[in-house]
This record gives structure tokens, sequence and C-alpha cells, in this order.
């Protein structure tokens, strides 16, 4: 990890949700208050448990959060590209790490630590109701994301993350049909092998199909039955009653 020496890449600061609306006299406080990291590919930028790391935006790359369970397993949490933000519960209550962060390309991360969030926060009231917002957002998706992985099978996820990229993949690409089976997995929480099989079983049901490396919707409505029942139309129609 570096320390910015150089110039850093640009960001546009009012575009994230937790800075919106700030004046520009906030915002140039913001970012001076934001210290730029960066991190070779590979490198690991926080580590879980670990103290409190700070609020991160990254400003170029890519970032993978993960957990490893006991038996030594890596469960990837999220994949995320710049304007994202993360570790924003750890900074705003100043417990540890909750997750692992590791830089997958090179990337640029701004920091703001703890206290200086804080500061920030009591001297722009604007900057506050964002925040809660902002998290109030962030719990709402991890429901969702929890009801998902209770309730429904992998092709229904997937069928869900292709009707629904704002819900899931706004901060990897523009659409689900620019993600890697890796991003897949990522998102719903399963692993690449499996996303490869419910993919081949939505294109052999007529409601993918595949143009070099991307996936593209064929069939909506079959998507959006199978996204609410769990079962593929098809497989639906042939069923005895």
């Amino acid at each position: 990890m570096n320390e910015n020496r150089h110039e850093a890449a640009p960001l546009n600061w009012s575009s994230i949700p937790y800075f919106a609306g700030l004046s520009d006299q906030a915002l140039k406080l913001v970012e001076q208050t934001a210290h730029l990291h960066r991190y070779q590919a590979g490198a690991l930028i926080f580590g879980e448990g670990e103290a409190c790391a700070g609020f991160h935006i990254i400003v170029d790359g890519l970032v993978r959060l993960y957990r490893v369970n006991a038996e030594g397993r890596l469960h990837t949490l999220s994949l995320l590209r710049t304007p994202s933000t993360f570790n924003e519960v750890a900074a705003v209550d100043g417990s540890p790490n909750p997750f692992n962060a590791v830089a997958v390309t090179a990337a640029q991360v701004r920091v703001i630590s703890h206290t200086a969030l804080l500061n920030l926060m009591s001297s722009e009231r604007r900057l506050m109701s964002n925040t809660v917002q902002a998290l109030a957002h962030l719990n709402r998706e991890y429901l969702e994301r929890l009801e998902d992985m209770t309730f429904r099978t992998i092709p229904s996820r997937l069928a869900k993350l292709f009707l629904h990229e704002t819900t899931y993949a706004d901060q990897i690409c523009a659409t689900p049909s620019q993600l890697t089976q890796e991003e897949m997995a990522a998102i719903l929480g399963t692993t690449r092998e499996v996303v490869g099989r419910a993919l081949r079983g939505l294109m052999n049901a007529g409601l993918l199909r595949k143009k070099g490396r991307y996936f593209y919707i064929l069939d909506r409505d079959g998507l959006e039955y199978l996204a609410e029942t769990n079962i593929i139309r098809e497989a639906a129609e042939l069923s005895p009653l």
C-alpha cells in the first residue's frame, strides 16, 4: 500500500449516495479528509477482525470482499468497482472490520477514518442524513439477499439477477450480460460451477442465449415466472396437476 504522491484518478463525489447534495465546500472538505491509497493486484486492503480500517471509496480498480470459514474456504461477499463504497458500518460504529478486502486488480481507494467520518457527520447534517438512509438501504439489501438465499433456487436467483440488474449488479457493470460467471457466483453466494450449470439449464429452456462471453435474455416472461415461482415454465406446463 502506498499513500498518494501522484495525481489521483478523478472521482465524482456527488454521484456517491453518502455525499449527494453536499455543497462544493463540504465536498472539498470530504476530499481533503479522504486519504488516497494505491494497491497492487492481489494486495490485502484490510483483514477481517482487525481494528476499524475506516470508510472506503473505490476510485479505480476492482475490489473483492470476502470471508473465510473455519475449514479455510473463501466465500466472496461482493466484487466492487468505482464508485462503490465499503466498510461503512464499521466506519460508523468503530467496530472491527467484518470481512476481508483485497484488490483484484491494481486499485486506488480513498479512506476516511472512523473519527474523521464522525467529525464530518457532526458538521454536515446532509452527510449525516445521507449516511442514515444509505445504511438503511444497505440493511434492506442484505435482508433481500438473505431471503433469496433462503427461499430461491440458483436458477431463480439468476433469473432475478438478469431481470433486476440494479438490485445486484449496478456496482460491477452496466448490465448482468456483462458479468462473468465468477461475478455472478459472488453476487448470488455460490460457486462458478453451480452458476455454469444453472446458466446451461436456462439456455436449454430458451430463457437465455450466449453471444461470445456474455448471456442475454431471450424470454423475459419466462424469466419472470422462474423468479416468482422457482419453476422453469416449460417444466411447470409439462407437469401433471
